[in-house]
């Protein structure tokens, strides 16, 4: 009789602790989230927009949350959403994966980040001059001490970390072009646009966006393209991807030639709850349009593919949804 009794009270308890256990299961997987901050790319930029528009996605889906996108970089965005500064952010995959081993550009590790999925090809470190600049090779500036004026985006972005990486393979950087009587700008796409536009400025090392291309509807502008051995080299150092721009792909591109490649994605916190990541990156992958419009690189994003070149371990919620497509 006492050990039914006994046998009773622990079947009580372990039912009780089920249930408690389950319950918070539930508020776990479910947790309320009432503010996003999403950080994205200089203004300006295609990162930027097409952060507004999976913004007014995640509304359309949870209509109480607050979305506030901001200006941010590919680099930084790393470092903002593992300290949870941020709550989504785009990116690149070698930074990502930089960032989850501490190794170049950081110098910690960064294990709070997940990515989420990868949205197409960026052609990067695009360095665009004035046809008035008496320089028709990137050599040539080492050569001429020319003092350049250049712009670039945010110390934090992915197209100044590629700008300086680009000058570096040439012996150059950017206190050298300084020194000999240039400068070098940290800004947004569409101040550098209007400082060239201005003549306050020559030349850009940025990535393809539409206030590049406007910049070359109005100024007459020249792409010194790297030689192949230099974007081989960049690539094996850094991991970059090794594109090829074939001859009228831009308007600033009559001839074809070698640069670098970067895979974007969108990365978000590892703690972010399951099943909001599962619906995010749903409702991305059936309206690929809402990337799709955001400049060249973006515009043949495959949802079908999308879970394969992010650099790193995919967040729960997303691996879910990838595998419950079949991939």
């Amino acid at each position: 009789m006492r050990e039914k009794k006994m046998l009773t009270k622990i079947f009580t308890i372990i039912i009780f602790l089920t249930l408690i256990m389950g319950e918070f299961g539930v508020i776990s997987a479910q947790t309320k989230i009432d503010k996003i901050v999403f950080t994205a790319g200089p203004a300006g930029g295609a990162w930027y927009g097409l952060a507004g528009a999976v913004a007014e996605l995640i509304k359309a889906k949870y209509p109480g949350i607050i979305v506030t996108v901001m200006p941010g970089g590919g680099v930084g965005n790393i470092q903002l959403v593992d300290a949870g500064k941020a709550q989504l952010g785009l990116s690149i995959s070698h930074l990502y994966k930089s960032g989850l081993e501490g190794k170049d550009p950081y110098t910690s590790i960064h294990k709070n980040v997940r990515a989420i999925l990868e949205i197409g090809t960026s052609d990067m470190a695009i360095f665009l001059i004035k046809k008035s600049v008496p320089i028709d090779r990137i050599i040539e500036i080492k050569e001429k001490r020319y003092p350049l004026r250049l712009t670039t985006t945010s110390k934090a972005s992915t197209p100044a970390l590629g700008a300086e990486r680009l000058l570096r393979e040439y012996g150059i950087s950017f206190d050298d072009l300084k020194s000999w009587g240039g400068n070098v700008i940290f800004t947004s796409y569409s101040d550098a646009a209007s400082l060239i536009k201005d003549g306050h400025a020559d030349a850009i090392i940025a990535t393809t966006v539409p206030a590049i291309d406007e910049l070359t509807r109005m100024v007459e502008m020249k792409w010194l393209a790297p030689e192949e051995k230099v974007v081989e080299s960049l690539v094996a150092k850094y991991g970059y991807a090794k594109n090829f721009i074939d001859a009228g792909k831009y308007r600033w591109a009559p001839k074809a030639g070698w640069t670098v490649g970067e895979p974007n994605i969108i990365v978000t916190r590892e703690d972010m709850p399951e099943d909001f990541v599962f619906n995010l990156t749903k409702a991305i992958c059936e309206k690929p349009e809402v990337i799709r419009n955001w400049g060249a690189h973006h515009a043949h994003f495959d949802p079908q593919k999308a879970w394969k070149n992010v650099g790193g371990p995919l967040h729960p919620g997303a691996e879910k949804y990838f595998k419950s497509v079949g991939k």
